[in-house]
């Protein structure tokens, strides 16, 4: 079993039985648990006024959509790392008194959360530079007017703005392809997602404007309010409605956005996420145009309910971590 003797942590949870046993669990492997707690307005306050923690864990069960505006207060004020758990998904055994976890789960969450101590990596939401920005990145320039062919929907919930950016970093300068990151984000972080991205990437990154086309060598961030849409020219437009389904922006819209546009030179990759959005979409890419659809391997995600759920249809035709999903795209390229 992973020790994580010097690992200060803080739990949130939705469940007072599931904080207890985690608290408990993290001690006895050596862990300094300085906050515990439900995931709101309090316990986003008490970790920026001077509770020691260097990392983050919070347990995505039911009471989730309760604390959003927490989740989204968290990601914008606290610069530490954070493992999302989904324990809805997981062998809980949850009696009046007391509940428990599988031995397996929480070495994996042992392992994962030592890992992010270990990488030291700040959050992608982080609005503090890192010492690897101030390395010089290569930018690919596109001065020519004409629009993409080669198009590609990154689909992104929660966990992907890390996946997203280790992709990102090892995508070659000068790779043919343009990518459209659908990523479901609180209101007001679409901006300063594309300002993270863009400090790791040797691609340009950048919110979507209207009047705008897809080029080569950009990555254009959906915005989560407006419903983006493309014409046939790859000119980017903007309705006035509402994104179809629970999540914004609506992963299934955009992937049928881009394919009924771009046709066989598109594709999809989804990255780490919960629930199943992209599904509906990727099964008619794949049916009427047989495209390339991949995904973020289980073991590399925050939660891997949604590539999971592609995975099941039969629709993904490869599945690799971040950076190898980058250099698969870089060889299909260079085939």
């Amino acid at each position: 079993m992973q020790t994580l003797n010097g690992l200060h942590i803080a739990i949130a949870s939705g469940s007072e039985q599931v904080q207890h046993y985690l608290q408990k669990t993290f001690i006895k492997l050596g862990a300094d648990v300085s906050l515990c707690g439900f995931l709101n307005g309090d316990f986003v306050r008490q970790l920026e006024h001077g509770i020691s923690a260097n990392v983050i864990l919070i347990d995505m069960n039911d009471s989730y959509d309760e604390d959003e505006d927490a989740l989204d207060l968290l990601l914008e004020r606290i610069d530490l790392p954070i493992l999302f758990h989904d324990s809805d998904s997981d062998d809980i055994n949850e009696p009046k008194q007391c509940c428990s976890f599988s031995e397996k789960t929480i070495d994996k969450l042992a392992h994962k959360l030592a890992e992010l101590i270990d990488t030291s990596e700040p959050s992608v939401l982080d609005k503090e530079p890192s010492a690897s920005d101030n390395e010089p990145q290569i930018k690919l320039e596109n001065d020519t007017p004409e629009n993409s062919v080669n198009v590609w929907v990154l689909g992104a919930s929660i966990g992907g703005p890390e996946a997203v950016k280790r992709f990102l970093s090892k995508v070659p300068a000068e790779l043919p392809v343009a990518f459209v990151l659908a990523q479901h984000l609180g209101d007001g972080f679409v901006s300063l997602l594309a300002h993270q991205l863009d400090r790791a990437s040797r691609f340009k990154v950048k919110e979507a404007l209207a009047g705008d086309t897809l080029k080569h060598g950009e990555v254009i961030v959906v915005p989560v309010e407006n419903r983006m849409t493309l014409n046939k020219t790859g000119r980017i437009e903007f309705v006035d409605e509402q994104w179809q389904g629970y999540y914004k922006p609506s992963i299934d819209c955009v992937i049928n956005e881009v394919t009924s546009s771009f046709g066989t030179t598109s594709g999809v990759i989804i990255f780490s996420g919960m629930g199943a959005d992209g599904v509906l979409a990727s099964q008619q890419f794949a049916e009427k145009y047989q495209g390339l659809i991949w995904a973020q391997t289980p073991d590399t995600c925050v939660i891997s309910s949604m590539p999971d759920s592609v995975r099941e249809q039969n629709l993904v035709s490869y599945s690799g971590s971040p950076e190898a999903l980058a250099f698969k795209l870089s060889m299909h390229y260079k085939a």
